[in-house]
């Protein structure tokens, strides 16, 4: 298995919905995002301590799947925006907690292709069967 880390800035963080469709239908495949928090400058370390949780959860599950992955992992600020009601990933791609773990791919619904989404969020993270549940 093979985990293909794709960069955050190949994604449009405004228009999610565009760039998505646009770059899954050139991917071919599942793109998984992990949403976490941005880093604390004092330790280094993703300032929630739900996502300093689920990063070695999510990760070790990654790195066992039997498929080669796609994975972006976007950072959503540090706590000051991420609480803010207007922060970008509340507001566009839909987030209401972190970490949220999201499996986007096309699908076609009546002859039209449609991103369609499924999400782990907060402790559903830590959550094995569901993880594997979801890279399934």
């Amino acid at each position: 298995m093979t985990i293909k880390e794709i960069p955050a800035e190949s994604l449009s963080v405004s228009d999610p919905t565009t760039s998505l469709q646009t770059f899954l239908e050139s991917l071919g495949r599942p793109l998984y995002i992990f949403f976490t928090a941005s880093a604390d400058p004092a330790t280094s370390a993703p300032w929630c301590p739900d996502v300093r949780a689920a990063i070695p959860v999510v990760t070790s599950t990654f790195q066992e799947a039997a498929q080669e992955l796609s994975v972006v992992t976007v950072e959503v600020g540090d706590k000051p925006s991420w609480k803010d009601a207007n922060n970008v990933f509340k507001k566009e791609w839909g987030l209401t907690a972190i970490p949220t773990l999201g499996r986007y791919e096309v699908v076609d619904v009546d002859g039209q292709s449609i991103v369609a989404v499924r999400m782990l969020v907060e402790n559903e993270c830590l959550d094995v069967s569901k993880l594997l549940s979801l890279i399934s």
